[in-house]
């Protein structure tokens, strides 16, 4: 086990290596049953930028589209399930998070704000489920919103420690904002599983009909990802160190939504990862 403030190389690439090699098992069966996944957000710009990781980032970003998500979860545990595992609110309860962790069992990667909670975070890569976005202004509007508020809610209800960017006056008042919303949740007995729930319900809202856009609505600012399949297929089959994964084809515009100018390297004190206080590789 170590427990550090921040990476050593050494860390860095044997973590990003573990990620690889789930990518690699989950890629081949995917391609196996016909199931599309496709590499977005950072790990886009890792494969479009460096062919590889980010060189500082320590996470996989992988897109699938609604109607591939159950058969991809029932192939995983059947083919992988002696590897790997899933974590969930739906398979974990005391889970905080919408996005769906796929981890390496018997390994340790817990941040933070995940020290005291009552679950362990594995080394993983992320899956970011793409839903139908409505048609109407307003009507997006209001599903944005409604998913995003939920997302922080269910980051409020877990007994972590909250990370708090801000320091001085704006900070303690965040916190303060923070300390009341989960006094109140946990009074009013609403649960990380209630509120995923109803975020997967405000998610799949228009599901049952074609729309014209979609996105996924885990990331905080889900706002930047929308998209369309005409737009994403067909998927792009591009080099990853080693191998080749697969991208949207849209790959640049989904890059340039959501980091502007992407090929410009940022400063050094803009170079963030996930920085994880305990990481337990599981030898």
């Amino acid at each position: 086990m170590k427990v550090e403030e921040y990476y050593d190389e050494d860390t860095l690439k044997k973590v990003q290596s573990v990620q690889k090699q789930i990518l690699k098992d989950v890629q081949k069966v995917c391609e196996e049953n016909d199931i599309d996944i496709f590499l977005l957000f950072g790990s886009a710009l890792g494969v479009v930028r460096h062919q590889g990781f980010i060189p500082w980032d320590d996470d996989i970003d992988v897109g699938v589209f609604r109607e591939d998500f159950s058969r991809l979860k029932n192939v995983l545990e059947k083919e992988l399930g002696d590897k790997y595992e899933f974590l969930t609110c739906e398979n974990n309860k005391n889970y905080a998070c919408t996005v769906t962790h796929f981890q390496k069992k018997g390994t340790k990667f817990i941040s933070k704000d995940a020290i005291n909670c009552d679950y362990v975070p594995g080394i993983n890569i992320d899956f970011f489920v793409y839903d139908h976005l409505a048609d109407g202004w307003l009507a997006r509007k209001i599903q944005f919103f409604e998913a995003w508020f939920l997302g922080r809610l269910l980051f409020l209800s877990g007994k972590g420690t909250p990370f708090i960017p801000y320091e001085g006056a704006k900070g303690t008042i965040a916190r303060s904002i923070c300390s009341t919303v989960r006094t109140v949740l946990k009074i009013l007995r609403i649960t990380p599983t209630k509120i995923y729930h109803r975020f997967q319900k405000v998610s799949q809202r228009y599901n049952y009909k074609e729309t014209k856009c979609i996105a996924s609505f885990e990331p905080p600012k889900s706002w930047l990802n929308v998209t369309s399949k005409s737009k994403m297929y067909p998927l792009k089959k591009m080099p990853f160190d080693e191998f080749e994964v697969y991208v949207p084809g849209d790959v640049h515009e989904h890059l340039k939504s959501l980091f502007g100018d992407y090929m410009k390297l940022p400063p050094k004190d803009k170079r963030v990862n996930h920085r994880p206080l305990v990481i337990d590789f599981g030898e």
